[in-house]
């Protein structure tokens, strides 16, 4: 397995290819990304193995639907961080950190995050290469993030199918597809049963790359200062 190299470029499409409300107009603007980032913004899109949680969570009732557990699980939390692996099906890997405050923060550090950061606000997924003094905005209703990141999550968007798949060894694996167009794809969150809880996310976009994004080491609900999503300054820009 190669680990990515986050300074090559490759289509962007496999963000986008996985849903939103606009992804086509997104194509076009990411498609020399790198694959670093593609994998993730496919990042809502995973997430699982091997995670501790450090402190209690409301039980979600257990008569619920599983969708409707599942987004009542995002609606609840305050504050997430973890531990973040991906990996994509055509052989790229990384690894970093993930800090979450709902209902629009987000931001994503790859290794020492000297070469890639993804921050996101209500309109903006801004993508911050360091190394190149480079800061770059899309809007984030064009990205996966955008199912996560409402003030209300719902995972039965509009234009797209829900279903709730076979759960197999304790674990609960909710679909969402898009069939046609340039946005079409699919994404599979994962969630083990007792206790409910988010593990993964997948993505398989319009270009056929499978992706996913593990968590690990989760701690809910700890203050995050403003200043974590702070947009660098560069002067040169």
């Amino acid at each position: 397995m190669k680990i990515v190299n986050q300074q090559m470029t490759l289509l962007f499409s496999a963000i986008p290819g996985a849903f939103s409300g606009a992804f086509s107009g997104a194509l076009s603007r990411l498609r020399s990304a790198p694959a670093t980032v593609r994998c993730g913004l496919c990042l809502f899109r995973s997430a699982g193995m091997g995670l501790l949680l450090f402190c209690w969570l409301p039980a979600v009732p257990a008569f619920a639907d599983d969708i409707a557990r599942a987004e009542a699980w995002f609606n609840k939390i305050k504050t997430l961080s973890a531990d973040f692996v991906q990996v994509a099906s055509d052989g790229t890997a990384a690894e970093g950190k993930l800090i979450f405050r709902r209902p629009s923060q987000m931001k994503l550090t790859y290794g020492k995050g000297d070469t890639l950061q993804l921050i996101t606000s209500s309109i903006w997924l801004h993508v911050d290469r360091p190394d190149e003094r480079l800061l770059t905005s899309y809007p984030v209703s064009e990205t996966p993030l955008s199912l996560i990141l409402d003030e209300k999550v719902s995972l039965r968007p509009d234009g797209y199918e829900t279903r709730n798949l076979p759960s197999s060894a304790g674990i609960i694996r909710i679909e969402v597809t898009k069939d046609d167009g340039e946005g079409a794809g699919r994404l599979t969150l994962e969630f083990s049963d007792k206790p409910f809880q988010f593990r993964r996310w997948i993505i398989l976009d319009a270009a056929g790359i499978e992706t996913s994004v593990t968590l690990q080491n989760m701690v809910f609900d700890q203050p995050v200062a403003n200043d974590v999503f702070q947009l660098p300054q560069y002067n040169d820009q």
